[in-house]
């Protein structure tokens, strides 16, 4: 019995090692920018990839996006308005933002530009 319960604590053990966040789940893809509907990585997701330096394409989540984690080596210009107008957010290359409330650009992004493509090299 003993030796049961030892094998149960080491099973549970190893998936609690293997479990990560989704900014983190996010950031092992190396051309794309994630953005989520909500605060802490929650509700609907859009990854972007950075095939183009321009994207306009986000979709349901236009207006509506609360955090992001940008898994690129590019630096990202978000913007608050359409075709890269208005109030500009810079994402760092390899980062991530949990809230865009503490920032001022919460539900606001409508357009980005990635600095470099390719963006998946450092």
């Amino acid at each position: 019995m003993k030796k049961l319960a030892v094998a149960g604590l080491a099973l549970v053990a190893s998936f609690s090692v293997l479990t990560v966040s989704p900014a983190e789940a996010s950031l092992a893809s190396r051309d794309l920018i994630t953005f989520w509907e909500h605060d802490d990585y929650q509700g609907a997701r859009k990854d972007i990839t950075c095939s183009t330096h321009q994207r306009d394409d986000l979709g349901a989540l236009e207006n509506q996006a609360s955090s992001m984690a940008n898994a690129s080596y590019s630096g990202i210009d978000l913007y608050s308005g359409d075709n890269l107008t208005g109030v500009r957010y810079y994402a760092k290359p390899r980062s991530n933002d949990s809230d865009f409330t503490n920032n001022g650009f919460d539900n606001t992004v409508e357009s980005l530009w990635f600095r470099e493509v390719p963006c998946d090299v450092a």
